[in-house]
């Protein structure tokens, strides 16, 4: 209504003095011209739409809301008393072109689709198409096959096709794209109807008035019914498309067989890590119930429609993540290939097969086959990005809810959160591609080779390479871009930027023996990795090439292995993410609840009432819960990257944050990477005792140095020695030279050194292999020509290997004994060959005929030093709640030594020394047998378990240590998921056994691996959280990669993770309350009929933005504390937390709601809303319920976020945060 009224009479003039104005009478209703609300005025019969009423009702009402005197007010008024008459409204019936066109688009675009249905469903009926399953065939170089047949002919291929990949082909329908079209249309037609219905409320087309009734639905009331309607209509085909959006990319194609297809539509079964136990019904049933849905609507696998290509020969072939896969004419389906190159080390040896190398045609073949020599995948585009980012199910959700914020007159805050959303996506959108763009750069190759095809030496692209490719290896800067075996000469190369090892390792020609290759094992320092940089290439005869033999390119090398686990991650299920599932299913159920209290206490069932309703829904299931769970993670993985630390998955930073138990490799993790000679131990041949223990290399015995000079397995890189550290400070100590330049090896010793030994060449060496644990090598004195056979290994290895008549009695409690004070010792034996034996008669010599009948010589001692930080590490690790074990390969009272003086082994809390417990296996009685350690004394396994009795009720503590032998025996008889928590010490393992720990600690809690990568890299890779020390920027074999090479790393990983879950949760309870404090004081103010004004609601929703950003920048507390932050979202702390303070905050507005009625200045019932038109919600807030309840829960949001900002276990105080200090500061003095 107008603030000024004309009056055709003089009814208010014993009231306000009239002003004459234009020849009609004006009389001002109030000096401070407020706005009084009628309902809609009908001219024609002069009553109310409602409640039938003249004018002079009309007036009565008018000046009883201006605080007039009404007693003068004529009976019988005529004549309209507004400045500007109320309009006529417009009543629309059904046949008006507005609800034909809205209404008729509905209708054409359901028919279109029943149409394309039953066409649809008549074709599918007509043509039966089966879907194609790859069959499962296996690749020869996997570990540990044996081939029923074998075809060493470089043309042999074989398929590698996964079993859990499906094929379907389609073809492309001109009517479906069509349909297609129409459905896309659509969906932005929506939109478009959806801007006109917001437009016609804020009066943007000309004609019509927006606080009128002449609109293009007639008035409000039809208007809001109208985007009620269409807003439902939004969301169930926005959410249907959004579901079905991977099945969508078929529906308007046409089923065609594989041999037909212009597309392929990939299925690929998702496995999915579940970490988390004892996850209780609700979750079990939510997961039931997920899988079952999942199954129904297809969306338990990954989906792909990806384009049929051709190569230039015209075959048909398809590319799913990375790898090409070619049409098989003989089975009708796409199958990837690989090529028998040979299962076996002699199928590999350079020879005839080899001779010329492949012939051209064969590698174009290769090539069209297994693709070119590239790990292929394509960057987002920033619109691809767009479509990804903005079609998530939660934008859906963001977006139907900011259309009732627009409409319903809150487009303020609604520009703001829209700003907000997407900013933070294009953020996302940016930094998802700059991502790929940094892993489309390390996967990338540049740089030509030398490959020998048709009986000649060519250069091509490093594209063009296939398997079976004879290439000539060269030192060069760029990375080496296939896996190979080494055929030809010695190479020195730098793996660290994938395993993680520390200093560049040798590498040798591959031997003729009659075995399986395996290149994760036995043939490791035969096999030369995609991504290593070749430091050096050493012929054997100086002239020839170093040649190796290609076995794998592209996606299939161990640098495609590692791009592909970046680009397509293992899906974890943790224990928060499944409680998500819960809690937003119950949010949402809660606040349509909400939603029909809310029209209870506003007595209607109104549009009006729908749109406080949703309003309400929206604030109790906040459109950034979902983000507000992960934020912590790429905050902590942007800290650990300034720290050093590179993360390849997200996901795993959560799960360290509930770390339980730490393992820890010894050598170069616990202890520094190299190793220190103490001196020998040598054995009295003839008397078969010990001799005492020597420390310069000149007192050494003849056999003692020979063996010292020859045997190891190290090169020569300019003047650096290249090998394992054992090795290096071995031969440091004899002062020798090492001449690698003719390609063989070659020791030159000073005449100071020995007078019996002038140089020593290596004729043979069969390298140290983790399983094996020894070495050997075949030395000829090039002055006596005579030949002696060298073994260097573990002392209960060589143990078994040597003639036992020449072991001292005490060999094994010496070695033992040195053991235990923590050397690392090794066992050297030898075995001189007849006089008169050539070199040219050893090659077909085994290696166990070489070895049989050596005689020990000796113990070489090592000390292995801790890291310097080693024993502050572990003592934070410990203090924060995490056990800490140690998984070693070294010999275990080495293990026990170093636990012990690491303090990982140390006294209780009373300060009691714990007794250590050894066990190992009875050979003779194929047992384990415990003996207690610093006394040597046995005991029965029900003593063992009596003692445990004791220390598990808090009295004597005991810990225990196991060998590799022993670990195996107690899993194969059930007793060791029993003695694993009080087992610290895991010694002789191998790497499968370190593998099998892991994997048995991970069956009762969260546990991490810390390793070096070497022959712990299968552990890290099976670990919750494994952790490579390593100069790489991402690692082949851990989630994590540390460039500090010290378990400080492990401890800041923690605390970071730690912290991240715990800002997650803090923000997560944050929204909640947020939701909830505005959802019970909306039925407060509902109740009243009153609300909140626009000003506040403003306030209110811009102090939750930045104060959701504050939280998230809380940084992680200088130590561990001794627990873990919860990570159960129904948890019971987490409920208590969130419920007790929306308890407190209900009783406080309760309380301050009644305080306000008992205030003399306040009338009951003063204000009426009833009577208001409630669409204007703002002019709902002029009273002062409104006020109060508006300002009490302004305090409430802002103290809530301090309340929910405390923390100083896993994260700084209060005052720490200090970006949320300062927001909080701001509004509180705002």
């Amino acid at each position: 209504m107008a603030s000024v009224c004309s009056c055709g009479s003089d009814a208010f003039a014993s009231v306000i003095s009239p002003v004459q104005s234009s020849g009609s009478t004006l009389f001002p209703c109030s000096p401070t011209q407020p706005r009084v609300n009628v309902k809609v005025w009908s001219n024609s019969s002069a009553t109310m739409d409602e409640n039938p009423a003249g004018d002079t009702d009309l007036a009565l009402a008018c000046a009883t809301a201006l605080g007039l005197d009404t007693g003068s007010i004529p009976a019988n008024i005529t004549t309209p008393f507004f400045k500007q008459c109320l309009l006529t409204a417009k009543v629309l019936a059904m046949n008006e072109p507005e609800f034909v066109i809205f209404f008729g688009f509905i209708v054409v675009q359901s028919i279109i689709l029943v149409l394309f249905q039953i066409y649809r469903s008549v074709r599918s009926t007509s043509s039966h198409i089966s879907t194609s399953g790859s069959s499962k065939q296996t690749t020869v170089f996997e570990s540990g096959l044996e081939m029923e047949s074998v075809i060493p002919s470089f043309k042999s291929t074989a398929k590698l096709a996964p079993s859990n990949i499906k094929f379907s082909g389609y073809r492309h329908d001109p009517l479906g794209t069509l349909v297609l079209a129409t459905v896309v249309i659509s969906s932005f037609v929506w939109l478009g109807i959806m801007s006109i219905i917001i437009g016609d409320y804020y009066q943007v087309f000309s004609g019509y008035s927006y606080r009128g009734t002449q609109m293009i639905f007639g008035d409000h009331d039809n208007l809001s019914r109208i985007f009620i309607v269409l807003w439902h209509i939004m969301t169930i085909w926005y959410v249907t498309l959004q579901i079905n959006s991977a099945w969508l990319q078929t529906y308007f194609k046409t089923r065609a067989p594989l041999t037909r297809a212009t597309h392929v539509l990939v299925e690929k079964e998702i496995p999915c890590a579940v970490q988390f136990s004892d996850a209780g019904k609700w979750v079990l049933l939510m997961q039931r119930f997920e899988k079952t849905l999942q199954r129904m609507t297809k969306t338990d696998r990954a989906i792909k429609l990806t384009r049929v290509k051709y190569t230039t020969n015209g075959r048909k072939y398809i590319e799913f993540e990375c790898v090409r896969y070619v049409m098989d004419s003989a089975t009708g389906s796409f199958e990837p290939y690989s090529f028998n190159i040979g299962p076996k080390c002699s199928d590999l040896v350079f020879g005839k097969e080899q001779a010329n190398g492949l012939p051209s045609t064969e590698a174009e073949r290769r090539v069209e086959l297994c693709g070119p020599n590239e790990i292929v995948f394509k960057i987002d585009t920033f619109a691809r990005g767009l479509i990804k980012e903005f079609t998530g199910i939660f934008y859906i959700y963001q977006l139907m809810m900011l259309l009732i914020w627009y409409y319903y007159a809150y487009y303020y805050m609604g520009i703001v959160l829209t700003i907000v959303i997407i900013a933070s996506g294009i953020v996302k959108i940016i930094v998802s591609t700059k991502s790929q763009q940094r892993v489309l750069e390390m996967a990338t190759f540049h740089g030509r080779a030398k490959v020998f095809r048709d009986g000649i030496w060519t250069r091509v692209d490093c594209s063009n390479l296939v398997p079976g490719d004879v290439i000539e290896i060269e030192a060069s800067h760029n990375e080496l871009s296939v896996d190979c075996v080494l055929v030809k000469g010695q190479v020195v190369a730098d793996e660290s930027s994938l395993t993680g090892e520390a200093l560049p390792v040798a590498k040798f020609p591959i031997k003729n023996i009659d075995r399986v290759y395996n290149r994760e094992e036995s043939e490791k320092t035969n096999t030369l990795i995609a991504g290593c940089h070749i430091l050096e290439a050493r012929p054997d005869v100086e002239g020839e090439s170093v040649m190796a033999i290609i076995l794998a390119t592209g996606a299939s090398t161990s640098k495609g292995s590692l791009v592909k686990d970046i680009l397509y991650p293992m899906p974890i299920s943790f224990i928060f993410l499944e409680h998500l599932k819960i809690v937003i299913p119950m949010l949402a159920i809660w606040g349509v609840v909400m939603l029909f209290l809310s029209m209870a206490m506003l007595g209607s069932a109104t549009a009006d009432a729908w749109f406080y309703g949703m309003i309400t829904i929206s604030q109790i299931l906040s459109p950034l819960l979902p983000a507000v769970l992960v934020i912590g993670q790429s905050i902590a993985a942007d800290r650990l990257r300034a720290q050093g630390i590179m993360c390849v998955d997200l996901a795993r930073i959560t799960l360290a944050g509930k770390v339980k138990v730490f393992c820890f490799d010894k050598t170069g993790t616990l202890t520094k990477e190299g190793l220190d000679f103490l001196g020998t131990h040598a054995i009295d041949k003839d008397k078969a005792e010990f001799k005492v223990v020597k420390t310069e290399f000149e007192s050494f015995d003849d056999e003692m140095k020979q063996a010292m000079l020859c045997c190891h397995s190290l090169s020569m890189v300019g003047s650096q020695h290249v090998g394992n550290f054992v090795d290096i400070e071995m031969f440091k100590a004899t002062a020798a030279v090492l001449d690698t330049r003719s390609g063989s090896t070659t020791m030159i010793i000073p005449n100071r050194i020995s007078d019996n030994i002038n140089t020593m060449h290596i004729l043979k060496r069969f390298e140290f292999v983790h399983s094996h644990a020894y070495m050997s090598v075949v030395a000829m004195n090039t002055v006596t020509n005579r030949i002696t056979v060298y073994i260097k290994g573990s002392f209960e290895k060589v143990q078994e290997l040597v003639n036992p008549f020449t072991l001292p009695a005490n060999f094994e409690a010496v070695s033992k004994s040195h053991s235990s004070t923590g050397c690392y010792v090794l066992a050297i034996a030898r075995r001189e060959l007849p006089e008169g034996t050539l070199a040219a008669d050893l090659h077909t010599w085994t290696r166990e005929q070489f070895e049989y009948g050596a005689d020990m010589v000796g113990l070489l001692l090592f000390r292995n030093q801790l890291k310097p930080d080693t024993v502050t590490a572990l003592e934070e690790l410990r203090g924060g709640g995490c056990r800490v074990v140690m998984i070693t390969g070294d010999h275990v009272n080495t293990g026990i030594h170093i636990a012990q003086t690491s303090g990982m082994i140390c006294q209780d809390w009373q300060g009691v020394d714990p007794i250590v417990a050894l066990g190992d296996v009875d050979k003779s009685q194929d047992t384990v047998h415990w003996t207690l350690v610093g006394s040597d004394k046995r005991i029965s396994r029900s003593e063992l378990e009596n003692m445990l009795g004791q220390s598990r009720s808090g009295l004597q503590p005991v810990e225990l240590a196991v060998t590799g032998k022993a670990f195996n025996m107690l899993v194969r008889d059930g007793f060791m998921n029993e003695y694993l928590f009080e087992t610290r010490v895991f010694a002789r393992m191998s790497p499968e056994d370190k593998v099998q720990c892991v994997r048995l600690h991970m069956t009762h809690c969260i546990t991490a691996m810390c390793g070096d990568g070497g022959n712990d890299a299968g552990a890290l890779k099976a670990s919750h959280a494994g952790v490579s020390l390593s100069e790489a920027k991402s690692s082949v074999v851990s989630h994590f990669s540390s460039r500090n090479r010290s378990i400080h790393s492990c401890v800041n990983l923690l605390k970071e993770a730690r912290c991240s879950l715990d800002v997650s949760f803090a923000s997560y309870k944050y929204l909640i309350m947020y939701g909830e404090i505005l959802a019970f004081v909306g039925l407060i103010q509902y109740y009243f009929v009153v609300n909140m004004s626009q000003a506040m609601w403003i306030l209110i929703d811009g102090i939750t933005i930045p104060i959701s950003w504050a939280l998230t920048m809380s940084k992680p507390s200088r130590r561990l504390v001794n627990s873990r932050p919860t990570a159960r979202l129904l948890g019971f702390e987490t409920i208590a937390s969130i419920v007790g303070q929306i308890f407190i905050n209900i009783i406080i507005l309760v309380i301050a709601t009644a305080l306000l009625f008992k205030q003399s200045f306040l009338k009951c019932s003063e204000f009426d809303g009833n009577k208001a038109d409630m669409r204007r919600w703002w002019e709902l807030a002029d009273n002062f319920e409104g006020e109060v309840t508006g300002l009490i829960t302004a305090f409430q949001i802002i103290h809530a976020s301090a309340a929910f900002n405390l923390g100083s276990k896993y994260r700084n105080g209060f005052m720490m945060n200090r970006p949320f200090f300062m927001v909080y500061t701001v509004w509180c003095l705002a």
